[in-house]
Protein backbone atom coordinates (compact mmCIF):
# COMPACT_ATOMS: atom_id res chain seq x y z
CA UNK A 1 0.00 0.00 0.00
CA UNK A 2 1.33 3.15 -0.84
CA UNK A 3 1.23 6.19 1.20
CA UNK A 4 0.63 9.89 0.51
CA UNK A 5 1.48 12.86 1.89
CA UNK A 6 0.17 16.48 1.29
CA UNK A 7 3.41 19.12 0.80
CA UNK A 8 2.25 22.38 0.76
CA UNK A 9 3.46 25.12 -1.84
CA UNK A 10 5.02 27.35 0.41
CA UNK A 11 7.56 24.68 1.15
CA UNK A 12 9.01 24.92 -2.25
CA UNK A 13 8.98 29.02 -2.23
CA UNK A 14 11.32 29.48 0.92
CA UNK A 15 15.07 29.49 -1.04
CA UNK A 16 17.86 27.92 1.07
CA UNK A 17 21.01 29.67 1.31
CA UNK A 18 23.58 27.00 1.01
CA UNK A 19 27.41 27.42 1.21
CA UNK A 20 29.97 26.59 -1.13
CA UNK A 21 30.55 23.71 0.47
CA UNK A 22 27.04 22.33 -0.57
CA UNK A 23 26.92 22.14 -3.95
CA UNK A 24 28.00 19.19 -5.47
CA UNK A 25 26.86 16.94 -8.62
CA UNK A 26 26.42 14.45 -5.91
CA UNK A 27 25.16 14.43 -2.57
CA UNK A 28 28.45 12.65 -0.54
CA UNK A 29 25.97 12.62 3.07
CA UNK A 30 25.19 8.68 2.80
CA UNK A 31 28.92 7.75 1.06
CA UNK A 32 31.82 8.46 3.41
CA UNK A 33 35.55 7.16 1.84
CA UNK A 34 37.33 7.67 5.43
CA UNK A 35 34.69 5.18 6.79
CA UNK A 36 35.22 2.40 4.57
CA UNK A 37 38.19 0.42 4.68
CA UNK A 38 39.76 -1.60 1.95
CA UNK A 39 39.14 -4.82 3.04
CA UNK A 40 35.52 -3.72 2.81
CA UNK A 41 35.90 -2.27 -0.98
CA UNK A 42 37.50 -5.85 -1.76
CA UNK A 43 34.68 -7.80 -0.11
CA UNK A 44 32.54 -5.47 -1.93
CA UNK A 45 33.97 -6.78 -5.40
CA UNK A 46 32.28 -10.39 -4.39
CA UNK A 47 29.48 -9.62 -5.62
CA UNK A 48 30.50 -7.51 -8.78
CA UNK A 49 32.84 -10.55 -9.98
CA UNK A 50 30.97 -13.99 -10.80
CA UNK A 51 31.27 -17.03 -8.91
CA UNK A 52 33.41 -18.70 -11.83
CA UNK A 53 36.01 -15.99 -12.42
CA UNK A 54 36.32 -15.62 -8.64
CA UNK A 55 37.45 -19.26 -8.39
CA UNK A 56 39.87 -19.31 -11.57
CA UNK A 57 41.72 -16.02 -9.45
CA UNK A 58 41.85 -17.63 -6.28
CA UNK A 59 43.04 -20.75 -7.55
CA UNK A 60 45.73 -18.63 -10.06
CA UNK A 61 46.53 -16.86 -7.09
CA UNK A 62 46.82 -19.54 -5.13
CA UNK A 63 49.04 -21.39 -7.48
CA UNK A 64 51.40 -18.22 -7.76
CA UNK A 65 51.66 -18.67 -3.90
CA UNK A 66 53.11 -22.19 -4.05
CA UNK A 67 55.47 -21.16 -6.66
CA UNK A 68 56.95 -18.46 -4.59
CA UNK A 69 57.43 -20.36 -1.73
CA UNK A 70 58.99 -23.14 -3.85
CA UNK A 71 61.50 -20.89 -5.29
CA UNK A 72 62.13 -18.81 -2.25
CA UNK A 73 63.00 -22.36 -0.34
CA UNK A 74 64.95 -23.94 -3.09
CA UNK A 75 67.10 -19.99 -3.22
CA UNK A 76 67.34 -20.25 0.30
CA UNK A 77 69.31 -23.81 0.35
CA UNK A 78 71.11 -23.10 -2.98
CA UNK A 79 72.17 -19.84 -0.77
CA UNK A 80 73.50 -22.01 2.15
CA UNK A 81 74.80 -25.08 0.00
CA UNK A 82 77.29 -22.15 -1.74
CA UNK A 83 77.98 -20.42 0.96
CA UNK A 84 79.36 -23.23 3.05
CA UNK A 85 81.08 -24.66 0.11
CA UNK A 86 82.93 -21.42 -0.17
CA UNK A 87 83.91 -21.30 3.50
CA UNK A 88 84.93 -24.76 2.91
CA UNK A 89 86.60 -24.68 0.06
CA UNK A 90 87.90 -21.59 -0.89
CA UNK A 91 88.81 -19.44 2.40
CA UNK A 92 91.45 -21.20 2.95
CA UNK A 93 92.75 -21.27 -0.39
CA UNK A 94 92.32 -17.73 -0.32
CA UNK A 95 94.29 -17.72 2.89
CA UNK A 96 97.44 -19.73 1.80
CA UNK A 97 97.71 -17.38 -1.52
CA UNK A 98 97.77 -14.38 0.90
CA UNK A 99 100.24 -15.91 2.94
CA UNK A 100 102.45 -16.90 0.31
CA UNK A 101 101.92 -13.10 -1.54
CA UNK A 102 103.26 -11.66 2.05
CA UNK A 103 106.25 -14.38 2.09
CA UNK A 104 107.09 -13.41 -1.39
CA UNK A 105 106.65 -9.59 -1.02
CA UNK A 106 109.20 -10.06 2.37
CA UNK A 107 111.65 -11.63 0.23
CA UNK A 108 112.02 -8.76 -2.28
CA UNK A 109 111.98 -6.13 0.59
CA UNK A 110 115.03 -8.54 2.27
CA UNK A 111 116.57 -8.70 -1.52
CA UNK A 112 116.32 -5.35 -1.21
CA UNK A 113 117.78 -4.24 1.65
CA UNK A 114 120.81 -6.31 0.89
CA UNK A 115 121.44 -4.64 -2.81
CA UNK A 116 121.51 -1.34 -0.97
CA UNK A 117 124.06 -2.67 1.67
CA UNK A 118 126.02 -3.94 -0.96
CA UNK A 119 125.90 -1.00 -2.65
CA UNK A 120 126.82 1.22 0.68
CA UNK A 121 129.62 -1.18 1.16
CA UNK A 122 131.42 -1.47 -2.59
CA UNK A 123 134.07 1.36 -1.46
CA UNK A 124 135.36 2.74 1.04
CA UNK A 125 136.45 6.12 2.14
CA UNK A 126 139.92 5.22 0.58
CA UNK A 127 138.43 4.17 -2.87
CA UNK A 128 139.40 0.52 -2.31
CA UNK A 129 137.14 -1.63 -3.55
CA UNK A 130 134.92 -3.82 -1.23
CA UNK A 131 137.85 -7.28 -2.27
CA UNK A 132 140.86 -5.87 -1.39
CA UNK A 133 139.27 -4.26 2.06
CA UNK A 134 138.22 -7.92 2.77
CA UNK A 135 141.24 -9.40 1.96
CA UNK A 136 143.32 -6.79 4.30
CA UNK A 137 141.20 -7.80 7.45
CA UNK A 138 141.45 -11.24 6.89
CA UNK A 139 145.26 -10.73 6.74
CA UNK A 140 144.70 -8.58 9.91
CA UNK A 141 142.46 -11.11 11.91
CA UNK A 142 145.27 -14.05 10.85
CA UNK A 143 148.34 -12.42 12.32
CA UNK A 144 149.35 -13.42 15.91
CA UNK A 145 149.02 -11.25 18.47
CA UNK A 146 152.42 -8.94 19.02
CA UNK A 147 153.11 -8.41 15.63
Amino acid sequence: MVKLEEVSADQYEQVEVLSEEDYSDFSDDEFDDEDESLIDRIAALKDIIPLKHRNRISSSVSTLTSWGKTGATFVGKSAWVITTSMFLLVLPLALEIEKEQALIAYEKEAMQQQGTQQMLGSGNAYGMPQQQQQQQQQQQTIRPPGF
